[in-house]
């Protein structure tokens, strides 16, 4: 049976991330309000976490497919809804039995915007994630996506925003927070949940067409949305 290339998921990929690729460079970037530009903050988010969702679905079910699992066995790992970095990994792992990847993990690093806290001078500042940061931070943006999908917030002004939908880690925890418990979405923030995906989906397919001998992937053509 004739099975795809690893290539044709990562250029879906491609495919999906140039919308949000697009709506990051239509933000004005002035300080203040910056009106219905407001939108494109939630809109990167919603259009980010979905292509990589897609990604995450396919790449899968061609890895398991190189491994001569059955229809049933690739239906069954695919099998899950919104899946985050960490899902990912963990569903890498389960088909591959590769251990824990601790060799790489312990010297992976992402850089990423740091929302500056109350009281603090408006600029956004940067700050570097470990893996384990780096989990905890998408886990946190799949928070906000289900917020924004489920019309628990707006995302483009400062609200309220509610606690975890799922598991532990709540969608303030990546927002900037603002006085009176309210916490905010911007366009930095924005930049930060689609680059975290977008790294972690690179180092984790990469790693996994390498354990199966695979050829090396391509990513000249996907967005980044680097800081």
């Amino acid at each position: 049976m004739y099975v795809p290339s690893l290539q044709e998921a990562v250029n879906r990929y491609a495919t999906s991330l140039a919308v949000p690729s697009m709506l990051e460079k239509l933000h004005p970037r002035t300080r203040g309000n910056p009106g219905n530009a407001g939108a494109l903050a939630p809109a990167i988010v919603l259009t980010s976490v979905s292509a990589f969702e897609g990604f995450v679905e396919e790449f899968l079910a061609l890895v398991a497919a190189h491994r001569n699992q059955s229809f049933g066995q690739i239906a069954k790992l695919v099998s899950m809804n919104n899946p985050t970095v960490r899902v990912f990994d963990e569903k890498l792992r389960q088909v591959l039995a590769w251990g824990d990847g601790t060799s790489w993990k312990t010297l992976f690093s992402v850089n990423v915007w740091k929302p500056p806290a109350i009281g603090d001078s408006s600029w956004i500042g940067k700050q570097t994630l470990s893996w384990a940061d780096t989990e905890a931070h998408a886990d946190g943006w799949m928070q906000v996506r289900h917020c924004l999908t489920h019309g628990l917030a707006r995302g483009f002004r400062s609200e309220v925003w509610p606690g975890p939908l799922r598991g532990t880690v709540a969608a303030s925890s990546v927002l900037r927070p603002r006085s009176n418990g309210k916490h905010s979405l911007s366009v930095h923030g924005a930049e930060s949940c689609a680059h975290i995906y977008r790294v972690c989906a690179q180092r984790l397919a990469d790693e996994a067409a390498s354990f199966i001998g695979h050829p090396a992937l391509d990513w000249s053509k996907v967005p980044d949305f680097k800081l």
